[in-house]
This record gives structure tokens, C-alpha cells and sequence, in this order.
């Protein structure tokens, strides 16, 4: 069968059989059950083992027991008005149009009310507030003025425990002057006693000596015999001892040969140890000078290379000065005398442009001039001392950073 939802069921089955949810109670196919917790739903369907499943609002489905009653009346239930299922439905379904209006009324009334007695509340909390701070501020100043007898109190307290402790000094130091004093007197009085007791005891000292004499000779051979016993017993104890202490200096000294042993070579293995650490770190040592030297090594010829190359610069320079100083108008002879020397082979091609120039004379004879003149001078001057020094002048100067005021 088709099961129907609680909103059908509800408004499509007999009210007027509604009955009361109980476990005792019987309940039959699409029987309106009105259940205290779940509302009104109604029986969907019966199961064996006196189980139902009753449908609620919102299709809620849940499963009880039912049919427990040992007897008739029980089993038939309690039945529950029209009326009431009615009312229960109605609530259930939502109020109407009338109903709400009336809630709303009642909801507003009550929300004056509310407010009014929320503004008479906070009035009389304000009203308690102030109270209670007025009540504070006189309990704070009752407070203050507790501690302040309070502290009063403690402050004469103290002074009166002060003078209590002065006469409390004052008393012991009469005390321990009159104890000082008695002391005195009692020793004056025990050293009177002890003078007379000393001389009774000398008196009765000479009586027993002479009581003593005769007993004491016969005491002194007795004593002869047992020192003489005794003698020869610490002898051999002596002897027995010595036998155990110089076996116990052997074990001593056994067992000091051993530390000493183990001492030595953990020493050993300690140098040894310091040894190689050593010869790592001397290796080290000559390792780092090596580098250092080849280091030094290389700035060096860095430096000859430097001041080679200054020199070099200096002496082509000097040439060009020089023809500069002979003819300074003319600029481009002085660096043509500059590929002659590098090219010596100039003195052939000189003959050959002899035949040219007769037919442009206005511009072979200006280069057979310097080509001739830059020739002689490059030949003379490594010959030279002078120009030799001077480069090497130059070179150290500029490392220095100097000006060169006389030359310029």
C-alpha cells in the first residue's frame, strides 16, 4: 500500500478515533495517535513482535511499541477528544490570519510591558548603584581610617617594644656585671680550697711514698720480669709487622711500576701524537712559504716586466721629442720615421722613387727628407748611454705618482 504523507493522512483519517500513545495501548491501520513528545501523526503500518510505525510532521517516521496491556481496557487506551486533536493540529499546521494579529497585539503589549518594566529596572539599578557606591565611599573611608589607626597602633606598638628592649638590655648587662662579680668571688674561694686540698694530699703523698717503698721494690723485680716478657712479645710483633709492611711496600711499589707504565705510555702516545700534529703543521708551514714565495716570485717579474715596458715606452718616445724639437712645424714626419725603424729595409725602395719624381717633384722630395734623417738617429742612440738611464728614471717615477716638473 501506498503510504501517505502526514499532511493527508491527518486531515483524511477519523479524528474522532484518536487515542493516546501508551505501550499498552492497541493501535489499529491509519489510527490518529497523539504522541506527548512527536504531536499528532498517525499509525502507517503494523509490524509483528506488537511493533507500529507512526508518521509525524515533516514525514518523520519512527517505530514503538504497542499492544502490552495485560487486559481489555488497557489494550482499547485512552481517548483522546476531537477537540483537543483539533487544537493540536491547528498548532501544528500554523495559526490563522485572526490568531496572528492577536499574537501580534499580545507580542507588542508585552513588548511595552517588558520595556516599561526594563526602564523601571534600570532605574532602580541606577538607583542601587548610587547606593551602593555612597556605601563604598563609606566603607573605603572607614577602611582609611582602620589602616591609619591601624598603623598608629603598630607605630606605638614599636616604641613601646623598643623601651621594652632597652630595659630588657639594661637589665642583662646588670645581670652579667653582677654574674662577673660573683664569678670573681667564687674563684677567689676555689683556689683557697684547692691550696689546702693540694697540701693535704701532699702529706698524705709522703705517708703513702714511704707505705709504697717496700711494696714498690718488690713491684720493680715483678715489673722487671714482665718488661723483659713484653719486651720479647713487641719484639716479635715488631718483627711480624715489619715482615707486613715490607710486603705491602712491595705490592705498593709493584702496583706504583705498573701506574708508571701505563703513565709512560700514554706519554709516548702522546708525543707521538704532538709529533705528527707537528710535522702536519710544519708541512703546512713550508707549504704556505712556498706559495708565498712563488707569490712573490711572480710580483717581482710583474714589476721587471712593469718597469721593461716603461722603459721600452720611454726610449721610442724620446726619438719623437727629438725630431719634434729639430722641426716642429710638420707633424706627420715625425711618425714615419716611426715605421722606418721598424722596416729597415727602406735604402732599396730609396733608390727607385728617384725615377718617379719627375713627374710629381713637389711631393717625393719632402719624403726622401725624413725618411733619411729618422734612419741615422735610431742607430746612434742604442749605442748611447744616457737614453739607457734616463727610461729607467721614468719608469720608477710614475709608480711613485710624482710629477715630472724639470723634463716638461
Amino acid at each position: 500500500m501506498k503510504k501517505l504523507s502526514w499532511h493527508d493522512g491527518v486531515h483524511q483519517y477519523d479524528v474522532e478515533d484518536a487515542v493516546r500513545y501508551s505501550p499498552k495501548t492497541l493501535f489499529q491501520i491509519h489510527q490518529i495517535v497523539v504522541h506527548p513528545t512527536f504531536g499528532v501523526g498517525f499509525v502507517s503500518e503494523v509490524m509483528g513482535d506488537n511493533k507500529v510505525e507512526l508518521t509525524f510532521r515533516n514525514d518523520l517516521q519512527r517505530l514503538f511499541l504497542h499492544g502490552r496491556g495485560e487486559h481489555e481496557e488497557e489494550r482499547r487506551g485512552e481517548r483522546v477528544p476531537p477537540d483537543e486533536v483539533k487544537n493540536l493540529l491547528g498548532l501544528e499546521l500554523g495559526p490563522g490570519p485572526e490568531e496572528i494579529a492577536a499574537e501580534r497585539e499580545k507580542r507588542q503589549a508585552d513588548e511595552e510591558a517588558e520595556a516599561s518594566r526594563r526602564k523601571e529596572e534600570k532605574r532602580l539599578a541606577a538607583e542601587q548603584a548610587r547606593a551602593a557606591a555612597a556605601e563604598r565611599r563609606e566603607e573605603e573611608r572607614v577602611r582609611k581610617q582602620q589602616e591609619k589607626d591601624t598603623q598608629r597602633k603598630a607605630k606605638e606598638d614599636e616604641k613601646k617594644r623598643r623601651e621594652e628592649e632597652r630595659e630588657r638590655l639594661r637589665l642583662e648587662k646588670e645581670n652579667a656585671r653582677s654574674a662577673a662579680k660573683q664569678a670573681k668571688e667564687d674563684e677567689k674561694k676555689r683556689k683557697e680550697d684547692e691550696k689546702t686540698r693540694l697540701a693535704e694530699q701532699k702529706k698524705s703523698e709522703a705517708e703513702q711514698k714511704k707505705h709504697d717503698t717496700v711494696a714498690a721494690r718488690e713491684a720493680a723485680r715483678q715489673d722487671a720480669e714482665n718488661r723483659k716478657r713484653d719486651a720479647e712479645a713487641e719484639r716479635e710483633r715488631k718483627l711480624h709487622e715489619k715482615e707486613s709492611q715490607r710486603k705491602a711496600k712491595e705490592a705498593e711499589k709493584a702496583k706504583k711500576a705498573k701506574d708508571a707504565e701505563k703513565a709512560k705510555k700514554a706519554k709516548d702516545a702522546e708525543k707521538a701524537k704532538k709529533a705528527k700534529d707537528a710535522e702536519k703543521a710544519k708541512k703546512a708551514k713550508d707549504a704556505e712559504k712556498k706559495q708565498k714565495a712563488k707569490e712573490a716570485e711572480r710580483a717581482k717579474k710583474a714589476k721587471e716586466a712593469a718597469k721593461k715596458e716603461a722603459a721600452k715606452k720611454a726610449g721610442a718616445k724620446k726619438p719623437a721629442k727629438k725630431a719634434v724639437a729639430k722641426k716642429p712645424g710638420k707633424k706627420p714626419a715625425a711618425k714615419k720615421p716611426a715605421k722606418a725603424v721598424k722596416k729597415p729595409a727602406a735604402k732599396k725602395p730609396a733608390k727607385k722613387p728617384a725615377k718617379k719624381p719627375a713627374k710629381k717633384p713637389v711631393k717625393k722630395p719632402a719624403a726622401k727628407k725624413p725618411a733619411k734623417k729618422p734612419v741615422k738617429k735610431p742607430v746612434k742612440k742604442p749605442s748611447a748611454k744616457k737614453p739607457a738611464k734616463k727610461p729607467a728614471k721614468a719608469a720608477k717615477k710614475p709608480t711613485k705618482g710624482k710629477p715630472k716638473p724639470k723634463k716638461k
